[in-house]
């Protein structure tokens, strides 16, 4: 009996060990466009709403203020930001390229996407991620961000899965204007099997780098390829076994504390930027 008790403890270990887990992340929140187009609101809100999974967004507030339908945008920031499901991060005001600017100007940038935000949430977003997830030009502006997210008490936000839902977006937008209903759909299928081989090819690279599974982050964006696809998506990953999980669950893995030996300007990975070769 006791023996069986023990190979029992071991299996449930093992199950443990092996369970695929993922954070669900969206940028660019809200895309007033859609938002516009669909009666100001958020129908992929609604969806998220219905799947009942917790997901953390990133917000470019440059969308929301300065046009004739600030008063209608705020309100639906204001919906993403008081349900339940919803985490909020902040991605600067502008979506401006950290590369390709100044320190000074890209701190005013973060300081400034949080005003309203904050304001609906009566505190500051804790999590930041950089537009086009570009850390600066090199290392020494790497590091001289890095100190002022820690300063203004940010944790900033990598990623380990994205799939670049925006360009599959961009030909589903057009099959859509174009009333090609069949090439909509198709384009909607690829990318959830893309997206599926991705989640595959990265486990494996994982199991090979870490020897275990790690808590994914996956990245994608606020617009109409996943408010239509989006429930296929997280149909395909919990077929596949995955639960979803909270952004700061996720950071909770060891495997976010790894170095990031990547220094460059280009946004990928963070797998890949935690491998020194």
């Amino acid at each position: 009996m006791r023996t069986q008790f023990l190979l029992l403890i071991i299996c449930i270990q093992v199950v443990s060990a092996q369970q695929r887990e993922v954070s669900i992340t969206i940028d660019d929140v809200p895309n007033v466009a859609l938002y516009k187009r669909q009666g100001f609101t958020s129908v992929l809100l609604q969806r998220i709403e219905t799947l009942n999974i917790p997901v953390a967004i990133f917000i470019n507030e440059k969308h929301i203020a300065g046009n004739e339908y600030s008063v209608e945008n705020r309100k639906g920031l204001a919906a993403w930001l008081m349900n339940k499901n919803i985490t909020a991060g902040n991605h600067s005001y502008s979506h401006m390229n950290y590369a390709d600017t100044t320190l000074a100007a890209f701190q005013e940038d973060i300081i400034k996407g949080e005003i309203i935000t904050s304001e609906i949430l009566q505190r500051r977003p804790y999590y930041f991620r950089f537009p086009f997830n570009s850390l600066g030009k090199d290392s020494a502006a790497h590091q001289r961000i890095e100190e002022f997210l820690r300063r203004r008490g940010y944790i900033n936000t990598p990623f380990t899965i994205e799939s670049e839902d925006w360009a599959f977006n961009a030909v589903y937008e057009e099959t859509l204007k174009n009333n090609d209903t069949t090439k909509a759909r198709k384009t909607g299928q690829h990318y959830v099997a893309y997206t599926l081989l991705l989640f595959d090819h990265f486990e494996k690279i994982c199991d090979e780098l870490f020897g275990r599974k790690i808590r994914h982050i996956y990245l994608c964006h606020d617009n109409q390829l996943n408010t239509d696809y989006l429930p296929e998506l997280i149909k395909g990953l919990q077929t596949k076994g995955y639960t979803f999980i909270t952004l700061d669950k996720a950071l909770q893995d060891n495997v976010y504390f790894s170095t990031d030996y990547y220094t460059g300007r280009y946004g990928f990975s963070w797998i890949y930027r935690w491998q020194a070769d």
